[in-house]
């Protein structure tokens, strides 16, 4: 997109404005974009955080004189959440509530708690739509000799399209214990006792307006899509060629957030990950095998590597997410690369196009440039 745009004699921020999708607006797949969506607010708001045009100003300035040059860049992407195409079409995932006498309520799904806060939020889900204290719901290991099929832990459809299902489990399970609208967590003990050992399931049902065809590969590539843009700005010794993030700006429009702490980390974790994409991380093959494949020959970022990163949120709740979530965990994967070399490039006016952007790419291409 940089490249496009400075062969145009178009600033970078102007030239993605000018091309950005709208509601209404189709993709290339032929997906009409039927939800809220305003990118030019949100790459805005990104900017205008981060102080984009201003360093982008000074930084020019300083770096005449500097042996380490700063630099900063952008990019504003988005990711489709849930499988992809008919995936959840063909999956057709169950979940399973399960409630005793004393109001104690169960989830019983195939989803793997692996670090990333799953059992935290579908057990928010369950607790806030049946209104009843988070630890009176459980979630037991995804043994499947008792939870039913609910697809894997993938393609950022856990909170999405699980926590849906366990939401409208949760509605469905009210309904038949046949609770008031505006029930205490006494009158739901109450009816519990009367109609336990009680299961409800849920299973997926794909709404009418998505679809995907397999044969012509067009329609709904996903239910629905994330959108974001992120921000870094680093630090290049021009001496040494080594790349430093020092600040990183990660603005995304996720639906609804459910656990703001859980979510912040999911993106700066992601974050952290995306930054040994662009600058550490090189897989080595030689004779049809990886050579580098321990800890001790394969780099990846460090606690000092870590830059300081900046999480914003924007709220658009999506009518087929739990409570009106989208997919998080798989964008800050795809973003960082991208904002990384466009920095880089900022800093040294020197363009790469492939990740990761060693020192030794730096020196070489500085040589080159000489």
């Amino acid at each position: 997109m940089n490249t496009v745009a400075r062969a145009l004699h178009i600033e970078p921020a102007e030239f993605r404005e000018r091309n950005f999708l709208h509601t209404g607006d189709t993709t290339a797949t032929g997906q009409t974009i039927r939800q809220p969506l305003n990118l030019p607010a949100l790459q805005n708001r990104a900017l205008t955080h981060a102080g984009y045009f201003e360093k982008k100003a000074r930084f020019r300035a300083e770096n005449r004189s500097a042996l380490i040059k700063k630099g900063i860049g952008f990019a504003t992407f988005f990711h489709g959440a849930g499988f992809t195409g008919s995936g959840e079409r063909y999956l057709q995932s169950v979940v399973t509530l399960s409630v005793d006498s004393k109001g104690r309520v169960e989830i019983l799904s195939s989803m793997t708690e692996m670090g990333q806060g799953t059992n935290t939020v579908l057990t928010q889900v369950a607790a806030e739509t049946l209104r009843i204290p988070y630890e009176w719901v459980s979630i037991p290991r995804p043994d499947t000799s008792r939870v039913p099929n609910s697809g894997p832990t993938v393609a950022s459809r856990t909170s999405m399209i699980i926590g849906k299902l366990i939401e409208n489990a949760s509605i469905d399970l009210k309904e038949k214990l046949r609770l008031p609208p505006d029930y205490s967590t006494a009158q739901f003990v109450e009816a519990c006792a009367s109609h336990a050992p009680l299961e409800v399931s849920a299973q997926y049902q794909e709404p009418e307006a998505i679809f995907w065809d397999d044969q012509k590969y067009r329609g709904d590539a996903y239910g629905a899509y994330s959108w974001a843009v992120y921000v870094a700005e680093v630090s290049v010794d021009t001496l040494t060629g080594e790349i430093h993030v020092d600040r990183f700006t990660a603005l995304q429009e996720v639906g609804r957030v459910l656990h703001p702490l859980l979510a912040a980390g999911q993106i700066e974790g992601g974050v952290l990950q995306g930054v040994g994409f662009a600058l550490y991380e090189k897989v080595v093959f030689r004779d049809g095998a990886m050579v580098n494949n321990q800890m001790t020959n394969y780099i990846v970022p460090t606690s000092m590597d870590v830059p300081v990163i900046d999480v914003l949120f924007e709220e658009i709740p999506y009518e087929h997410g739990a409570l009106g979530a989208k997919g998080i965990g798989e964008l800050p994967m795809d973003g960082p690369a991208p904002a990384i070399l466009n920095a880089v490039e900022d800093a040294l006016g020197i363009a790469f196009n492939h990740v990761p952007l060693l020192p030794e790419d730096v020196l070489f291409a500085e040589r080159r440039v000489a």
